[in-house]
């Protein structure tokens, strides 16, 4: 079916084609008076085609400047989030890694206190326990 609907329109497009022809071959016929008004009229169409396109060019340049403008300022954009995203990922890992660090360094202290005290201080094996909860506890 859109084969048929297809070969319909080519036919019709050769018939319209067929009578523009004859129509400018009649009017060529018409002598130099006609002529002369077909070159001027021919002329005239040529101008403001060649007008048209040129207001289409300037247009098409305008939008391709302003397109350009657009894709380097989104270039831009994602340029500073990208970085932006890397420094926070470099702070994170940074502040993760002091903390880690701080905690060793509390655990190590609390350690070598519990230690020394328990080292330098010779008690009586019933009062090891008492001590040893003060020093968990915090006091």
């Amino acid at each position: 079916m859109p084969a048929k609907k297809a070969v319909m329109a080519q036919k019709e497009s050769a018939t319209e084609e067929n009578r523009q022809a004859s129509s400018f071959a009649d009017s060529s016929t018409t002598g130099a008076t006609g002529t002369a008004t077909d070159i001027e009229r021919v002329c005239e169409l040529l101008q403001t085609f060649m007008s048209e396109q040129r207001s289409k060019d300037e247009s098409i340049q305008r939008e391709m400047a302003r397109q350009e403008q657009r894709w380097r300022s989104l270039q831009h954009q994602f340029g500073l989030l990208q970085r932006e995203v890397q420094k926070g990922q470099f702070t994170a890992e940074t502040s993760d890694t002091r903390e880690e660090e701080q905690e060793r360094q509390t655990q190590t202290r609390i350690l070598r206190s519990s230690q020394s005290a328990v080292l330098t201080q010779p008690q009586q094996p019933e009062q090891l326990p008492a001590q040893m909860l003060k020093l968990l506890n915090g006091q």
